[in-house]
C-alpha cells in the first residue's frame, strides 16, 4: 500500500481529469501511473510535471523510448526504488 494515494482517476475532475486524459492518450497509457496521481494532489503541480516531461520526452530528437532507457539506467546507477 501506497503511503499517499493520490488523486484516482474515477475521482479525477477539472484539471486533473483533462490531465489525465492527456497522458493516457499521448503515452498510451491504460492507468495514470501513482506518480501523476499523487502529484494530482496539487493540480497545478500536475499541470507544470506534465508540461516538462512533455517537452523532455516528447520532444526533441531521440526517440521517447531512448530517453526512458536512460532516465532508467540513470535510476539504477543511483538505486532510485520508484
Amino acid at each position: 500500500m501506497a503511503i499517499v494515494e493520490g488523486v484516482p482517476e474515477e475521482e479525477a475532475t477539472g484539471l486533473v481529469k483533462e490531465i489525465y486524459e492527456d497522458m493516457k492518450a499521448r503515452r498510451g497509457w491504460d492507468a495514470v501511473p501513482l506518480i501523476w496521481r499523487v502529484m494530482a494532489l496539487k493540480p497545478e503541480y500536475l499541470k507544470s510535471n506534465w508540461e516538462r516531461y512533455q517537452a523532455i520526452m516528447m520532444g526533441g530528437s531521440f526517440e521517447p523510448k531512448v530517453k526512458e532507457m536512460i532516465a532508467l539506467t540513470v535510476s539504477m546507477v543511483n538505486r532510485c526504488s520508484y
